[in-house]
């Protein structure tokens, strides 16, 4: 009874883990570039010779994240690849609200687990489901308090009706269907507003596979990240890998080209937040390289950089999101409006800077930059995202 007793005491006396630990527990460290076959079931290889034939192929074409029912053997797996998994909680019997108990299970043993991500708990219209989607999350919050939970929706409908969520994710089809800086300017303001992160749920073919397709792929994710994007997945129409043999078809082939360029920065990205500001310069030409037919303007309502700002763009056309790292030093991420063409920038600073870095993708580092008086200039690749780092 004594010993019980001392117990209890001593349990008293160990400090709660606090609201705002529990959000930065929640916050995943890895730039998500996640691989799936559909949600809510489980398309995957339920055989671990061929799954593992799947983990190795997707990781060649820069996935680093598969979204699937959770299973020991597949986690296993995952975690020999260097891969994380998306626990799909609206799958089988762990189902976040067909089944409580399943999923209360499932999360309480997987608290503090490396190979899981987050909980994949929604991603469909939000409309009126807002309170069942805030009593998801609070539930897998309570059963486990060191994952993120996801809450993705097609568009922006309600969203931020949403209560507590970690991870936003959104999905648009922009190219076919219009809506592409009101919803990812709106994605960066409900997620900063929340002290969360967004991800986008992008179209895998937007244009002709094996040839323009990764120019529009990559632009909606290099346009995204401005904003403060923190991974991405594509919806699944079929194709990408032979899972018999585990190889890339042509989709999968535009995949490995767009995630490259994006698996390059991740770490710096993840490292920076959500952005300060977002600002672009004007533009001639549209996304599809076609004159605009009117005069230089900014694109899509998008904030025009200030007259009195610290950095303005004298040459290209480019879209720029303004973050702070961890030392408070600037750090600048910039994409081409232009998905078919490199845009040669020129950056001119109010006052000359103590020195400017660029991220080399290949070498994955910053490497100092020539700056000529007030000016650096360089070269931003078509779908791709250029970081530059500011000491002022």
């Amino acid at each position: 009874m004594l010993r019980v007793l001392f117990s209890l005491i001593a349990l008293a006396f160990v400090p709660a883990l606090a609201a705002d630990d529990q959000a930065a527990a929640r916050k995943p460290k890895r730039f998500a570039i996640i691989f799936n076959m559909g949600y809510a079931g489980d398309r995957l290889p339920k055989d671990p010779a061929a799954f593992e034939r799947m983990v190795v192929g997707v990781k060649a074409a820069h996935f680093n994240t598969i979204l699937c029912r959770y299973e020991p053997w597949r986690a296993a797996i995952c975690k020999k690849h260097g891969m994380q998994i998306f626990v799909d909680l609206l799958a089988g019997d762990h189902h976040v609200y067909k089944n409580v108990e399943g999923a209360k299970k499932l999360c309480t043993s997987l608290r503090g687990n490396g190979v899981v991500y987050g909980y994949h708990l929604w991603s469909d219209n939000i409309g009126n489901t807002y309170p069942g989607r805030s009593r998801d999350v609070k539930n897998v919050h309570s059963w486990d308090p060191t994952h993120a939970a996801y809450v993705g929706t097609y568009r922006m409908s309600r969203v931020n009706r949403v209560v507590g969520m970690d991870l936003l994710g959104y999905y648009d089809f922009h190219w076919s269907r219009g809506g592409h800086w009101g919803n990812v300017a709106k994605a960066s303001g409900v997620t900063k507003a929340k002290g969360a992160s967004f991800l986008r749920y992008c179209d895998p073919s937007p244009g002709l596979i094996g040839k323009g397709n990764p120019n529009r792929c990559g632009y909606t994710i290099a346009t995204s990240i401005p904003f403060g994007l923190k991974g991405y997945l594509f919806h699944y129409r079929g194709g990408v890998i032979d899972l018999k043999t585990g190889k890339l078809d042509a989709l999968g082939k535009d995949m490995q080209m767009v995630n490259a360029k994006f698996a390059a920065i991740g770490d710096e990205l993840m490292a920076i937040g959500n952005p300060v500001a977002v600002w672009s310069a004007k533009v001639t030409k549209t996304a599809k390289d076609r004159p605009t037919g009117v005069a230089a303007a900014v694109p899509g309502g998008l904030p025009v950089i200030p007259a009195e700002n610290w950095v303005q763009v004298k040459a290209g056309e480019v879209l720029l999101g303004h973050f702070k790292d961890g030392k408070g030093r600037d750090v600048l991420a910039l994409a081409s409006h232009n998905a078919y063409q490199p845009q040669a920038v020129r950056l001119e600073f109010k006052g000359v800077p103590k020195g400017v870095e660029l991220f080399d993708r290949k070498k994955r580092q910053w490497v100092k930059s020539r700056v000529a008086g007030n000016a650096v200039e360089f070269s931003v690749e078509e779908y791709a995202t250029e970081l530059v780092r500011v000491m002022r």
